[in-house]
C-alpha cells in the first residue's frame, strides 16, 4: 500500500471548476469575504443594524445615512488558511481506529479595504449621504501540496495546486434619513476580478519532467443592495437588506498539459440574491451593553454555471450574534459567533468565534478583532479539517 494514497481526495477537482479559494470546501467558486470592519467582524459579524456610517456601508446601505460630515474608514486584514488532509486507518474488521494525516498546508493572505463617506453640513429638504468604497468580495486564493512515495518511501513527485486572485468591489452607496429615525440606502458594486489556477506535477531529477496546467480568467458584474434601519422601535433596532443576483462574465485561457496554445473561450457564473435580517438590542439598565444578531439567507441552489456543469448547491441560513460593551464612553470590548453552513453541503458548517476591542484616540477611532473558524467534513476516502484565522484592524476618522 502507497505511503500516500494516490487519490488526493478530490484535489485533482481543482482543474474540472473554475477557480480556487483559501479553502477547498470553496475552491469552485469562491469564498464569500466577511465584512472588512474590525467592529462588526469582533461581534461574529453581525452588524446589519449595528455599524454606522463609512464603516456600515458594505454591510447595509441604509447605515451610510448616519454619516455626518466625512468620514474616512480605512481596513486592513490578515486571513491564515490552514488545512489537512487525513485517510482513515483501518484494523483486520475494516472498522476505523484513527486517522493518518498525509498532507498539511498553511498559507497566508492580506487584504485591503476603503471607504470615504460624505454628508453635506448644514439643513436641507434632501441631502443623502454618498460613500465609495474598494472591497474583496470572492477569494480565490489556495495553496496545496501532497508528495507521493512508493513502498521503499521512495519520492515519486510532488503534487501542487495553486490559485490566485479574486473579485473586489467598487462601491458607490447613497443614503438618506426619510422619516425621523428611519433610513434606506441604495448600493451598486462594480464587481472585478482577475484569477488564475496552476496544476504541477514536478518529478525527481532524472525520473521525470515537470508537467503543468494552467487557466486565467478575467471576469466582471454589477450587483445592487438596497437596505432599511428602523430606530423608532423601543430599545430594538431593526434592519433588512436584500442583495441582488449578478452575473459574473468573462473570458478565460487554458493551456492542458502538453499543449503548446491555450483554448480560449468566455464563461459566465449566475450568483444567487441574498435577504438578511438584523437586529440590535439595548438593554434596560446603567450598564452600555448592546446585543446584535443578525440571520442571512442565501439561495445557493439558484446558481447556474454556463460551463454546462450542475453543481448542485445548498441554499444557506447563516447565524451571527455579537456582544459589544463601553467602557467611559471611549473603550469598548466585543464577542461573537458566527455559524456558516457551507453551499456545497447544508450539513457542512464552520464554527466561528471571534473578540475584538476598540478605542477611540484624538478623534480617530481604532478597532481591532480576530475570529478563529474550525471546520471538518468528509470527502472520498477521507476527510478534510480546516482551520481559519481572521484578524483585522480599522481605522475611521470624521472630520
Amino acid at each position: 500500500m502507497r505511503y500516500v494514497t494516490a487519490v488526493a481526495l478530490g484535489v485533482i477537482a481543482i482543474w474540472a471548476g473554475s477557480a480556487s479559494c483559501y479553502t477547498y470546501a470553496g475552491w469552485e467558486y469562491g469564498d464569500v469575504m466577511p465584512s472588512m470592519d474590525a467592529r462588526t467582524l469582533a461581534m461574529g459579524g453581525a452588524g446589519i443594524a449595528a455599524a454606522d456610517g463609512a464603516r456600515g456601508a458594505s454591510m447595509n446601505p441604509a447605515l451610510l445615512a448616519k454619516t455626518r460630515g466625512i468620514e474616512v474608514s480605512l481596513a486592513i486584514a490578515g486571513v491564515s488558511a490552514e488545512e489537512s488532509r487525513e485517510a482513515p486507518l483501518y484494523d483486520s474488521f475494516d472498522g476505523i481506529i484513527g486517522y493518518n494525516t498525509y498532507a498539511w498546508n498553511s498559507n497566508l493572505y492580506d487584504r485591503y479595504c476603503a471607504t470615504v463617506a460624505v454628508r453635506p453640513g448644514g439643513s436641507y429638504d434632501w441631502a443623502p449621504a454618498v460613500a465609495v468604497g474598494y472591497r474583496p468580495r470572492l477569494d480565490m486564493n489556495y495553496g496545496y501540496h501532497v508528495q507521493y512515495r512508493n513502498d521503499e518511501d521512495e519520492i515519486e513527485y510532488d503534487f501542487f495546486a495553486e490559485g490566485d486572485g479574486g473579485v473586489n468591489a467598487f462601491s458607490v452607496t447613497l443614503a438618506e434619513e426619510v422619516y425621523p429615525e428611519v433610513y434606506v440606502g441604495l448600493g451598486v458594486d462594480f464587481l472585478q476580478g482577475e484569477y488564475d489556477v496552476e496544476e504541477r506535477e514536478v518529478y525527481p531529477s532524472g525520473v521525470g519532467d515537470t508537467d503543468s496546467r494552467e487557466s486565467y480568467h478575467d471576469v466582471s458584474g454589477t450587483q445592487f443592495a438596497l437596505g432599511v434601519l428602523v430606530e423608532k422601535l423601543h430599545r430594538v433596532d431593526l434592519a433588512l437588506v436584500y442583495r441582488t443576483a449578478v452575473d459574473l462574465e468573462g473570458d478565460y485561457s487554458l493551456r492542458p498539459e502538453g499543449a503548446t496554445d491555450p483554448a480560449t473561450g468566455s464563461f459566465k457564473h449566475e450568483y444567487p440574491d441574498a435577504f438578511a435580517v438584523g437586529l440590535e438590542f439595548h438593554p434596560r439598565n446603567e450598564i452600555m451593553t448592546t446585543l446584535s444578531f443578525d440571520v442571512e439567507y442565501t439561495r445557493w441552489s439558484e446558481f447556474e454555471d454556463s460551463m454546462g456543469e450542475d453543481p448542485d448547491l445548498d441554499d444557506t441560513v447563516e447565524y451571527r450574534v455579537g456582544v459589544e460593551h463601553k467602557f467611559f464612553n471611549t473603550s469598548h470590548a466585543r464577542f461573537g459567533f458566527a455559524y456558516q453552513p457551507s453551499y456545497f453541503d447544508e450539513k457542512t458548517t464552520r464554527a466561528a468565534f471571534s473578540a475584538g476591542l476598540g478605542v477611540d484616540v484624538v478623534g480617530v477611532r481604532v478597532d481591532l478583532a480576530g475570529q478563529l473558524g474550525v471546520r471538518q467534513y468528509d470527502i472520498d476516502l477521507g476527510r478534510v479539517r480546516e482551520t481559519t484565522t481572521l484578524v483585522v484592524a480599522t481605522v475611521t476618522h470624521q472630520f
